[in-house]
């Protein structure tokens, strides 16, 4: 598929990302349905990304600097994610300029929505009360915990023989937070891990929390981060939320949905007077 979009060729990279997009989202669709969505999500993003050159100012360094160690710490810092992608100092170059043109656009669908009405109260209400199953404060525990970090086999099994010694030691009545302070490794973290709901922590860990009564102490058990004791001080119930609780996170959601529909009716009226030439290869010739 060869698409030009006001005398653009667009890459074949975007067009086949666009389809992976199609296909992660939508795995009944067939491959003319994905075709068509890639070529329409292509064609929508050069026209937003031709007008975002125009009227929007180029970042500055800094922020282009801030959004490239961004994209580097979620994956490990840079070593890693230059080591993980094969990536190297010509990429660099490459992957500034293409978040260098992501804020851009950012910043002209900002400016471009920027007058569009915040949700009124009585849209906000509606909302809440058609979707208020969805308002629900999930069940939290508050936990504490002792855990250590064995680098080594030897250090693996040194390390639950003295924690075994430890958990003997709160079963037998010694205070959980003042053995913790002393016998956890926990660097500059506290032992008190406070509330949580399900999926904060890792599977292991949230099994043993979750299953515990207040008070208990948990066996010596295992995660990928190594060791654990643990105890469950406080449980808090699953409840409904009040429409109070949720005001906010409701206006920004329609907000932000209003925001959408002003783009994409201004892009639906672009897309009328854009020249868009698409030749499918796949088409049968004459």
């Amino acid at each position: 598929m060869h698409i030009t979009v006001n005398g653009e060729q667009i890459e074949e990279t975007a067009i086949e990302r666009e389809r992976e997009n199609a296909r992660r989202e939508h795995a009944d669709w067939t491959e003319a349905q994905i075709n068509d969505r890639a070529r329409e999500a292509v064609v929508e993003w050069a026209l937003i990304r031709q007008e975002a050159v125009k009227f929007a100012l180029e970042p500055p360094a800094d922020e282009v600097e801030a959004e490239f160690k961004k994209l580097c710490d979620g994956h490990g810092g840079k070593p890693e994610f230059f080591r993980r992608y094969n990536l190297t100092g010509r990429d660099e170059q490459r992957i500034r300029a293409d978040l260098a043109a992501q804020l851009r656009v950012t910043r002209f669908l900002g400016d471009l929505s920027r007058n569009v009405a915040a949700p009124a109260e009585a849209a906000i209400a509606a909302y809440f009360s058609e979707h208020s199953a969805d308002f629900v404060e999930p069940e939290q525990v508050h936990v504490l915990h002792v855990v250590r970090h064995p680098r080594s086999q030897e250090e693996a099994e040194k390390a639950f023989t003295e924690l075994l010694a430890v958990r003997q030691r709160l079963l037998a009545g010694e205070k959980f937070m003042d053995v913790a302070q002393k016998e956890s490794a926990c660097n500059d973290a506290s032992p008190d891990l406070g509330f949580f709901p399900r999926g904060q922590m890792v599977p292991e860990f949230e099994v043993v929390a979750f299953s515990m009564n207040i008070g208990e102490i948990s066996p010596v058990f295992q995660t990928q981060f190594g060791y654990h004791i643990a105890t469950v001080t406080e449980r808090k119930a699953a409840r409904p939320k009040a429409l109070d609780e949720c005001r906010a996170e409701i206006s920004d959601r329609l907000h932000h949905d209003a925001k959408n529909d002003y783009i994409g009716t201004w892009v639906d009226a672009r897309k009328s007077v854009a020249q868009i030439v698409v030749k499918d290869e796949t088409s049968p010739k004459a």
